[in-house]
């Protein structure tokens, strides 16, 4: 028999949009409730504190949204729950909307006349129909995987030139701006809250080479250490899933001083998970019910 473990949570945003396509979003509401059970029924401990030999539950963000340091912050203090928020710091006072994002507002959002897309996507010509709803949520969802692996200003030199075809010009939106530096400072500074690296640029990991990782790797824990003034030794992989890093990944993560890394596999962690590759799950944005519900069936596999 398994020792207990620790169930970790992964979150990236708090926040009530008109779309959510990829499911990165938890309403305000719904985030009160799921925190109000954990408070109640659960032992939320620290990230750090996954070894620990009894049953606990973490909370983690990745990412890096505004939304974060607003009503995140708000109801996990009222709450009085410890959280770690992976943070990619390139994009520390970026009004930008990040590519998955914008990419969101041209195919989903935008009204125009255009009825296909003709656009090269890593070397190949892609035509896309964009005639109807339906035709723009299976465009989106196509360009989303394709786009992902790329490296980012390859991304955004494609959005542009979806754009341009369009024939719009989008402005960012202030709901999907990411936090600037005194707010990261700000959170850092609170108890219970602890702030770990998820890269500069948030790029798929296993597409670059060895030395592209460790400037990700290592240049953001750098970065973070400059801004927050104290050593960072928690890291989340971008995206991560077991095709977003490889093992040369893990080991550049070692090398450059971390000591836990978070994945999006799903799982439990315990004592004797390696401490490079902690099993997260993600949290919808499901009502009380649903999420007591999700929440018993880990519990009781941990």
């Amino acid at each position: 028999m398994s020792l207990p473990g620790t169930l970790v949570l992964l979150y990236h945003r708090v926040a009530d949009l008109e779309r959510d396509p990829h499911g990165l979003s938890v309403r305000p509401d719904r985030f009160a409730e799921q925190c109000e059970i954990l408070r109640r029924r659960c032992d939320v401990v620290p990230l750090q504190e996954f070894k620990r030999p009894r049953r606990g539950v973490a909370i983690t963000f990745d990412d890096g949204y505004a939304d974060n340091v607003g009503d995140a912050l708000t109801i996990l203090t009222a709450a009085r729950l410890p959280a770690t928020f992976f943070v990619t710091v390139g994009r520390l006072g970026d009004r930008r909307e990040v590519w998955w994002d914008r990419l969101e507002r041209l195919l989903l959002g935008c009204q125009t006349g255009s009825s296909t897309i003709d656009v090269e996507v890593a070397g190949r010509r892609m035509w896309i129909d964009i005639r109807s709803p339906v035709a723009r949520e299976r465009a989106h969802q196509a360009l989303f995987w394709r786009l992902r692996p790329m490296r980012p200003a390859a991304i955004q030199s494609t959005l542009d030139d979806i754009e341009a075809q369009l024939g719009v010009r989008t402005s960012d939106r202030e709901a999907y701006r990411w936090m600037t530096v005194q707010e990261l400072q700000s959170l850092a500074s609170q108890a219970g809250f602890a702030i770990g690296a998820h890269t500069i640029t948030h790029p798929f990991l296993a597409e670059l080479d060895e030395d592209e990782q460790w400037q990700e790797i290592e240049g953001s824990r750098h970065s973070l250490e400059q801004v927050l003034g104290r050593t960072v030794n928690l890291f989340s992989y971008p995206f991560g899933g077991r095709e977003a890093f490889d093992t040369v990944t893990t080991e550049l993560v070692r090398r450059a001083g971390y000591t836990m890394a978070c994945t999006v596999a799903g799982g439990i962690a315990h004592a004797d998970s390696d401490p490079l590759r902690i099993p997260r799950n993600v949290v919808g944005d499901w009502d009380a019910e649903r999420f007591e519900q999700w929440l018993d069936r880990w519990l009781t596999a941990a």
